[in-house]
């Protein structure tokens, strides 16, 4: 009894040093090679202790699933064995290809009912993904198989458990040191192959102790966080409302991942047309890199650091509380959620839910036809006597990129697209033909947009009717070496059109940088509120020129501070080096980097005292 309860005993260690192992060596894919001997042994370090940290909290778990029935032990071991692997292959993939790890935008988008509709994922990435799951957990079999064979095979003795947490200890203290110095004096390699782990934990050095040891660091910039706490204080004022003598009405279009340089007379020939007649801002940026945060700018004209809070107070936009003071007729369409983002509890909060329209059925193209169908029914069923405001949100440009075959202008598309067949060099190799896909799905959102436009024409609406025509965020081709949106503030994922129908306004081809976060100031006079925009937003005017003006960006931890020369990334807190980034406007990379790095900061600090005013301490 004592020699097979030493064999099984045996045979659990051999499988929980496959299962480590295995994760050491998705962790080392994610690194670079190592040009040197010394950083080589960083990189085994790095690995090996984190994948053991990995693997320590599941084994405790199991023992503790298992307390008293030994019997399930096995089976709750392969399972969750399993389930880690997988979660360390989905964050592999989502470093390689959108350059952050599973974090707190993935959590919520996993969470929140909608969020992963959001993804568009087809019926056979889910297939896929669950044929993935099981060949995982196939191979935990794989291992726990090859374990039996060799503890029944041989009379190896494992070392006592106490000796390998001693190394594992040692080795990870050396680790935790090796950074922690590479931080202080700015080594570079290291700690970027630390920020390729997920989870990973930053150390550093205390700087008292330091000096009182006679040590001094070298001088780099003073950085400073972009976090604010508190109780949210918006608007600053209460808004003050006097009703237009003749009340407009609003159309507001948002498309999904809708880049500017489509808005051109080939792709987008009734929208380009549109945009022609009316002021046409060809140097828009959206306020973030995703969907939350860009049409959160619109209709706050707040950074996207105050989110939370806005969120947490359940604070409606000052536009809606602006119509709806006024007794606008409204009614809201979207071909996603409107619970992920959250705008159900945000934006429309104070919107009565028969007001808002999702529509599930069918694939993004095809739920656009029917709410565009709904919305110009709206317009014509609603009561003359009343203004009105209608929104929609558009999917034809969202990944997968769907279309039906009379939107096809580039015939040579990729004709398949499954999320779980994705990696970076399947898309590198691949990307033409998704290009292509999206240009038609485009070209599909422009059939829509033209019918609205059209049928205000043809009422006669477009002489008391304002239409903003933007996109969410942008949407990346590997231009800068991502694909998709939500990974880094480049041009090619902020850059959205932005066309804005104004009655009686003459036609405009604005060539200065505008952001969505100057919606607000520029629209809400127009609709009777008479507070300075200060006292709800950070924004100004569209039609107000400002060469040297800094936009501000975000996403779920980020805020980005675009310059005229320079764009500066500032985490919302922390303190690690990895998070303070600085380029050309242009994302390449400078070469005084320090020098601009102060200069930039300088401005950034200004920036972040302004927005303290919508926050009470």
């Amino acid at each position: 009894m004592d020699e097979a309860l030493t064999r099984d005993r045996r045979a659990e260690d051999g499988y929980w040093f496959l299962t480590w192992l295995a994760l050491a060596i998705q962790l080392a894919w994610l690194m670079p090679w190592p040009h040197s001997i010394a950083l080589g042994l960083y990189a085994l370090a790095l690995v090996s202790t984190y994948a053991a940290m990995l693997v320590l909290p599941v084994w405790l778990l199991v023992r503790l699933a298992a307390w008293g029935v030994p019997r399930i032990r096995i089976p709750v071991a392969l399972l969750l064995g399993g389930l880690l692997e997988l979660l360390l292959l989905v964050d592999r993939n989502l470093w390689d290809l959108y350059g952050f790890h599973l974090n707190g935008f993935v959590w919520n988008l996993l969470t929140t009912r909608g969020g992963i509709e959001a993804l568009g994922a087809s019926g056979s990435s889910f297939v896929d993904f669950a044929l993935i799951v099981l060949g995982l957990i196939g191979l935990q079999l794989l291992f726990y198989a090859m374990a039996v064979f060799v503890a029944r095979r041989t009379t190896f003795r494992r070392p006592r458990l106490r000796w390998v947490l001693v190394a594992l200890l040692v080795v990870s203290l050396a680790e935790r040191a090796a950074y922690a110095t590479a931080r202080f004096f700015g080594d570079t390699p290291v700690l970027e192959l630390a920020q390729r782990v997920p989870f990973y934990q930053a150390a550093g050095f205390n700087r008292q102790v330091l000096g009182w040891l006679g040590v001094k660091r070298p001088r780099h910039a003073e950085r400073q966080t972009a976090q604010l706490t508190g109780r949210l204080r918006y608007p600053i004022a209460p808004l003050k409302i006097v009703r237009p003598a003749q009340p407009l009405n609003l159309v507001w279009l948002v498309a999904e991942s809708w880049r500017a340089d489509t808005l051109d007379s080939r792709v987008m020939p009734q929208t380009h047309a549109f945009a022609q007649r009316a002021s046409w801002f060809k140097r828009h940026y959206s306020s973030g890199n995703s969907t939350r945060i860009g049409v959160f700018g619109q209709f706050y004209s707040l950074p996207a650091n105050l989110w939370v809070q806005v969120f947490d107070a359940r604070a409606g936009s000052p536009l809606v509380d602006a119509l709806l003071a006024q007794d606008y007729q409204m009614r809201l369409f979207t071909s996603a959620r409107f619970t992920y983002p959250e705008f159900d509890r945000t934006i429309w909060v104070r919107v009565r839910a028969e007001q808002m329209q999702e529509t599930h059925d069918g694939a993004g193209w095809e739920r656009d036809r029917k709410n565009v169908t709904d919305l110009l029914d709206f317009i014509d069923r609603r009561d003359p006597t009343r203004p009105f405001m209608t929104f929609m949100f558009f999917e034809s440009p969202h990944a997968k990129y769907d279309f039906p075959p009379e939107s096809v202008i580039e015939p040579d598309y990729l004709p398949e697209f499954n999320y779980t067949r994705l990696d970076l060099e399947r898309i590198a190799r691949d990307i033409r033909g998704i290009h292509k896909r999206y240009v038609n799905s485009v070209h599909h959102l422009d059939s829509q947009l033209g019918r609205i436009f059209a049928h205000l024409e043809a009422k006669g609406l477009l002489e008391n009717t304002v239409v903003v025509v933007t996109g969410d965020h942008g949407e990346e081709f590997l231009e800068k070496g991502r694909w998709g949106h939500n990974s880094t503030f480049v041009e090619e994922q902020l850059l959205v059109p932005l066309v804005l129908w104004l009655p009686g306004q003459a036609p405009l081809a604005a060539d200065w940088r505008t952001s969505h976060l100057d919606l607000m100031p520029t629209l809400l006079p127009r609709f009777g509120v008479t507070n300075p925009p200060s006292d709800y937003g950070v924004g100004q005017s569209l039609f107000e020129r400002s060469a040297d003006r800094r936009l501000v960006v975000g996403d779920w931890d980020r805020l980005g501070f675009l310059g005229p020369e320079y764009k500066l990334v500032l985490p919302f807190a922390g303190d690690g080096l990895n998070d303070l980034q600085v380029s050309g406007a242009d994302d390449q990379p400078i070469a005084d980097q320090a020098g601009a790095l102060r200069a930039e900061l300088a401005q950034a600090r200004a920036q972040l005292k302004q927005y303290k005013r919508f926050v009470r301490h």
